[in-house]
């Protein structure tokens, strides 16, 4: 049976992991794949804050451009959807994002090995989906507005 610390660590860890793969995507897509843009991309990395990853999450979650704000639903094209898979990992990292919250401040918490297991299979599974949509309009535009 593990400690609480370390499903508690678990939780923080997958957190991290969607957080810093999306970082690396949108990084990759912002400045490019070269080694030589590797300073770039690792200076523009540290700028993505935890909330202000979450507020687009929590847009592109809701499945239809009715959720954006006004200034952004005007002028996004009519023909704008958005995938399942943007959906999915947006609807994850919004999740493992207050999973991790509640890990790391809310000692009242108790997590079980299952919650924790279902969590890191859910990012998996994201990630993976995320990883398999083909490079579009909308990943870009999703990647940039993290």
């Amino acid at each position: 049976k593990p400690k609480q610390a370390n499903l508690r660590r678990a939780v923080s860890s997958a957190y991290y992991a969607l957080f810093h793969y999306l970082i690396d995507e949108s990084c990759l897509r912002a400045i490019g794949t070269s080694h030589a843009q590797s300073p770039y991309r690792h200076i523009i990395a540290r700028a993505f804050p935890h909330a202000g990853m979450k507020q687009p999450c929590q847009h592109f979650s809701q499945g239809s451009p009715q959720n954006f704000p006004t200034k952004i639903r005007n002028r996004l094209p009519a023909s704008f959807s958005i995938p399942i898979e943007i959906r999915d990992i947006a609807a994850a990292f919004i999740d493992a994002q207050e999973q991790r919250h509640i890990a790391d401040y809310d000692r009242t918490e108790n997590f079980s090995r299952s919650r924790v297991l279902t969590l890191i299979n859910e990012i998996e599974s994201a990630m993976q989906r995320f990883a398999g949509l083909p490079m579009s309009d909308d990943k870009r535009f999703f990647l940039a507005c993290l």
